[in-house]
């Protein structure tokens, strides 16, 4: 990593200075740059970069995962088609925040806390980069863990995936450990995500544990383990605890979400809802793409939530500008007659394009920016939907929506997971039905937070009913079908876990361009497996390994095997 490479050099380099007299010191000290900092500095700025790293900004890993997860789409030649490489932005961007930053942080918090015995400062940065090397893990296989951030060592070994869990399930117990006991220090609003609340940093730690112990049970045998911390139920118990980042609502300096920062804008959001996805969610199935369950008839209430249309209704009397590949249709502009392209979205502000069409689109290249329909209140805070339209722009939306990392609602699919699988013995209906129950109270709490209307309980109720009455009819693999696609839809905006949900169940069934109707969506690869080593890290690090061809058998994580 040539950052690190440049930091350790910036580090040898202090050091020579600290070897000089005092005197000498005393003239050089630069206020901008100081060698030493403080917990209380260092560890909001660790927080601030480990969420940004994972969130739906461009430099985040659920940038690539959603467009790969069906949920957005991007037309770019990497993201188009399963083609990542390890130059890639989204790729590399993550990697080197986390080494460089976030983990380079919590590596000096938690070996000077140590020294200070700040045991609430250890615990938290324990805990955190427990989780972070574990999301690591499970994106890019094997990375650097043993030998990184060791100030004599300057070009780290990858450690093998299935090596590394077990030090972080050690290290989340020594987390645990700090987080219990006395100290003089006390962590107060310098903590981003609890407040200095340790009771909520313990129970934000179980519940990392049994996410990694679900991970690896199918190469593992965690029974014991998962039947432990489900009877100490010492987890994340509702949204209120949820592990998640909040903003602000300041541009400058910029508070804002990165998600919403980078979406609404008024030139045009980057990335464009898959048509797969509003599909799934609105019972439709317009190009044969075999939408979720087929048989759950019934619209999901949470789309406008979920997808804000800048065009109330595409009409002849307000269509987009250009001609469009996902909507009711557009003027032409020679003719001037109203184009039908999609029938079926009649009556809806829908815009969008479609996955892997990349070059093979007729209507590729029109500019949709003041129509296309863009990620709204529930994953990045924009905008709920009541039908008027608008532009999204920075003067609308709710910047201070949180990114959500590790959810109440997410821990309730993972019990029902492992009941359904067996792995200990519970009732998978009843865990279902109180995870997608959770996952609408966190849409509302999040519509509540901001002022916009809820979604009421009948209406949830009816949804609900319609996903047990469909699961109730299913075999086991449709019932783990259903557990990861409800999964799959109230984790929009995070993306992350998505990719790895899908490498270790199968489910949700994706948008495969090669068996729907359309002539002008081509997949030509296969599903990442991983992602690739970043190309500058392999460049400069000897013992790096060759670069992958992520859709090998040898590019799968440990848990996958």
């Amino acid at each position: 990593m040539k950052s690190k490479f440049y930091r350790i050099l910036a580090v040898l380099a202090c050091i020579t200075l600290l070897s000089c007299e005092k005197d000498f010191l005393d003239i050089n000290d630069d206020p901008n740059n100081p060698l030493d900092v403080s917990l209380e500095l260092l560890l909001p700025s660790a927080q601030l970069d480990l969420a940004g790293t994972l969130g739906t900004n461009g430099g985040g890993l659920s940038y690539i995962t959603t467009i790969y997860m069906s949920q957005w789409v991007e037309r770019r030649p990497t993201t188009n088609d399963y083609a990542i490489q390890g130059s890639d932005f989204g790729n590399t961007a993550p990697w080197l925040v986390l080494y460089t930053r976030a983990l380079a942080d919590m590596e000096i918090i938690i070996k000077k806390g140590t020294e200070l015995e700040a045991h609430p400062y250890v615990g938290m940065c324990q805990v955190m980069k427990a989780y972070a090397y574990s999301l690591m893990v499970d994106i890019w296989a094997d990375v650097p863990f043993s030998e990184a951030h060791k100030e004599d060592i300057l070009l780290p070994i990858y450690d093998q995936g299935e090596d590394i869990y077990p030090q972080l399930f050690a290290l989340l117990d020594q987390g645990i450990e700090n987080l219990e006991r006395e100290s003089v220090f006390e962590v107060g609003n310098d903590d981003l995500f609890y407040g200095g609340d340790t009771e909520l940093w313990v129970k934000f730690a179980n519940s990392v544990k049994l996410k990694m112990y679900n991970q690896i049970r199918k190469v593992q045998n965690v029974s014991a383990e998962v039947t432990a911390l489900l009877s100490e139920g010492n987890l994340i118990s509702d949204e209120s605890e949820d592990f998640q980042m909040a903003y602000g609502t300041s541009a400058g300096p910029d508070n804002r979400n990165p998600g919403y920062a980078q979406e609404w804008n008024a030139g045009g959001a980057n990335y464009q809802i898959s048509p797969f996805f509003y599909e799934t969610m609105a019972n439709m199935n317009t190009f044969n793409h075999r939408n979720y369950g087929g048989d759950i008839d019934i619209e999901d209430p949470r789309i406008p939530y979920y997808f804000y249309n800048q065009i109330a209704e595409v009409s002849a009397d307000d269509s987009p500008g250009n001609p469009c590949s996902y909507c009711y249709g557009y003027v032409d502009a020679a003719s001037g007659n109203f184009i039908t392209m999609v029938p079926e979205l009649e009556g809806t502000g829908m815009v969008s394009i479609f996955s892997f069409s990349l070059n093979i689109d007729p209507n590729e290249g029109y500019d949709q920016g003041a129509s296309q329909t863009v990620s709204g209140l529930y994953p990045l805070g924009g905008e709920y939907d009541d039908g008027e339209g608008g532009p999204s722009s920075f003067d609308r939306g709710n910047p201070q929506v949180p990114q959500r990392l590790l959810t109440h609602y997410a821990l309730k699919f993972i019990e029902a997971e492992l009941y359904l699988t067996n792995v200990v013995t519970g009732d998978h209906r009843a865990a279902l039905e109180e995870a997608i129950w959770a996952s609408f109270s966190k849409v509302n709490e999040i519509a509540g937070s901001v002022g916009s209307p809820l979604i009421a309980d009948d209406d949830i109720a009816d949804y609900v009913d319609a996903v047990l009455a469909d699961y109730d009819t299913d075999d086991d693999a449709g019932k783990l079908e259903h557990i990861m696609t409800q999964k799959w839809i109230a984790s929009f905006g995070w993306g992350a876990d998505l990719y790895t949900d899908y490498r270790r169940t199968g489910f949700p069934v994706l948008h495969d361009a090669n068996t729907d109707d359309l002539t002008f969506t081509v997949r030509n690869r296969e599903f990442p497996n991983s992602f690739p080593w970043p190309t500058a890290n392999l460049q400069v690090n000897s013992n790096a390994p060759d670069q992958k061809v992520v859709a090998s058998e040898d590019a799968k994580p440990f848990w996958m095997n």
